[in-house]
């Protein structure tokens, strides 16, 4: 889900990892890439769609329970996987956690009785557990994890527990991450000496992974004062807004200069609030009309979630191979690469 490029994906899939959809479009996207596993879920999913996974021997982490309804009635298979909804404790939850706030999963214990009812009734086997939850600090990713196999200790048809992405604030302290994954592996194998059974264990570090990569260049192409904010607006060429209003990037320039400016960047859009972070000020080196700048951190999402509001073009995508830049937009037409 954090990026559709391609030849990155398959970059990824010959690397060994899996991937996980949330469409039968993500999936076509994907499907002949070689993953050595592919994941999905999704709050919504056709009766097309389940079938296309189905006839595929991908289960379905499946987010409420009408959903599973639906399945069931379709008869098509008896193995079904859960999103699951985590009551994260208040004082772990911070305003990126999305803890009791998210809008995704099934609260297990309020919705146990129904899923007894629908495992006997259909001999259903249920065997995923998913989550994915906002951003996860340590103490919150320990507790999901508990919270997860209190429930596989009552589903003895668990094989996967799938505790999602989210896992930026791991980088804060990796010392203090390598502890954590020390302390969540002892309670795993605890749980499975306990339990006699062996349970597989997924991450989806999509946006850690790809969200310090990736370069979005711009040109300044004006200046001019906002005087209600004074500060200084530097036009680029290219929408913030169109690509992703997620994104928070500190920009680089290519030039030094002993004077400063106080500025914002704004995007080339009709749209008042098409600006860097929300019109956050910068101080950078002094800009002229011209000058290139670098935003990073533009690897994941940008182009996933990229709009074309005012019909304008969405930015080319390049990658650097052994010191020559390659264009991947003919990749993706199936064309050749070549150098420029």
């Amino acid at each position: 889900k954090a990026i559709h490029n391609k030849e990155m994906l398959n970059h990824f899939a010959h690397l060994g990892l899996g991937c996980d959809v949330a469409s039968v479009g993500e999936y076509r996207l994907v499907q002949d890439s070689g993953f050595r596993k592919i994941t999905t879920t999704s709050p919504y999913y056709s009766r097309d769609s389940m079938r296309t996974f189905v006839e595929n021997d991908i289960v379905m982490d499946l987010d409420s329970i009408d959903q599973l309804n639906d399945f069931v009635e379709m008869g098509y298979s008896k193995e079904v996987g859960l999103r699951i909804a985590i009551p994260i404790p208040e004082e772990m939850d911070t305003i990126a956690t999305f803890g009791l706030d998210s809008r995704f999963g099934i609260d297990f214990y309020e919705s146990k009785d129904e899923l007894i009812r629908l495992k006997e009734t259909y001999d259903l086997a249920i065997s995923n557990l998913h989550i994915h939850t906002g951003q996860s600090t340590g103490a919150s990713f320990q507790f999901k994890l508990k919270y997860l196999l209190e429930i596989a200790s009552q589903i003895d048809t668990i094989k996967t527990i799938n505790l999602g992405g989210g896992l930026f604030y791991l980088f804060h302290n990796r010392e203090e991450t390598r502890k954590l994954f020390k302390e969540m592996n002892l309670l795993i194998r605890n749980w499975e000496n306990v339990h006699g059974r062996k349970l597989e264990f997924i991450f989806e570090p999509g946006g850690a992974l790809l969200a310090g990569n990736g370069y979005l260049i711009s040109e300044i192409v004006s200046k001019k004062v906002h005087k209600k904010r004074n500060v200084t607006m530097l036009q680029c060429d290219t929408s913030f807004w169109n690509l992703s209003p997620w994104i928070r990037s500190n920009p680089i320039f290519l030039h030094r200069s002993d004077e400063v400016d106080r500025v914002v960047f704004v995007g080339n859009t009709l749209f008042e609030g098409d600006s860097l972070s929300d019109f956050k000020e910068y101080e950078v080196p002094k800009v002229k009309k011209g000058d290139k700048v670098l935003f990073p951190a533009f690897g994941a999402y940008a182009l996933t979630n990229a709009r074309r509001f005012n019909r304008l073009n969405l930015p080319n995508q390049y990658v650097l191979i052994d010191g020559e830049i390659h264009s991947l937009e003919e990749e993706i037409r199936g064309e050749p690469f070549h150098s420029i």
